[in-house]
Order: C-alpha cells, then structure tokens, then sequence
C-alpha cells in the first residue's frame, strides 16, 4: 500500500471553537515549533512573556510606531469584538498546543480554572522530567 501525500487528509493548523466560530491558528515552522518547545518544556513561559507569546502565536505583529498589535487570527477575533481573557486563552492553549503536545492544549482549553488550583508550571516541570518508555 502506498502512502497517500499527508497535505491531502492532514491539517495541522489548530482549531480553536469560540462563541459559535472557529478560528484557525496556523501551525508554526519547525524552528518556530523548536523555540516554543524549548521554552514551554525548559523555562516555562514567564507571565510577562505570555502576553507576547499568545498575540504571536495568533499571528499578530507589533507595530513600533504605534505599539499597537495587529494581525493574522487576532484581528479576526478582535473584529467579532471577543473579550481579551477569551483572546488570552485561544493564544495560551495555542502556545501548549505547539510548544509542548496537542493533548496538554487540549487539556488547557477544557480545563483553563485548573491554574487557579494547580501550579501549572510545576506540573509542566513534573511533565517534562517523565521519560517514555523505549
């Protein structure tokens, strides 16, 4: 049996539903996907950072004149006037979801509360000490 080419049944990019629509966060590049992993997995991503990294991820830019982001997913979730925690959390899940696995951002997306009683980033750390099994 032959392979059939992956571009014709598999999309990479993430799905996020919101309020009735799906927004489509576009899959990294490799050195991209390298650089969230390294971070996620290795350093955790600092509160401060989050901001950047989720309007990034979205696809916006920051403009230095102005200082004001625009772009890709986010100016589409802006235009539909979603609230910024809703925005915040559509860029969060998509930080996990590359950075680290498609089940942690799935996890994160359903179960956003669990930070207020779980130290996310200690578990992270936890995660990623856990070797598979070879």
């Amino acid at each position: 049996m032959a392979y059939k080419d992956l571009d014709t049944f598999f999309d990479p990019d993430l799905k996020l539903p919101i309020r009735g629509k799906t927004y489509t966060v576009p899959a990294p590049g490799a050195p991209e996907a390298a650089r969230l992993r390294k971070q996620v997995i290795a350093e955790g991503v600092p509160p401060v950072e989050q901001v950047f990294e989720a309007l990034k991820i979205l696809g916006a830019e920051i403009d230095p004149e102005t200082e004001e982001w625009s772009g890709g997913v986010y100016d589409e979730m802006v235009a539909d006037d979603l609230p910024w925690p809703m925005i915040f959390h559509a860029g969060r899940t998509a930080i996990i979801h590359y950075g680290f696995t498609a089940d942690m951002g799935e996890a994160h997306w359903a179960l956003a509360q669990l930070g207020k009683l779980v130290d996310l980033e200690k578990a992270t750390e936890f995660l990623a000490t856990i070797k598979p099994k070879t």
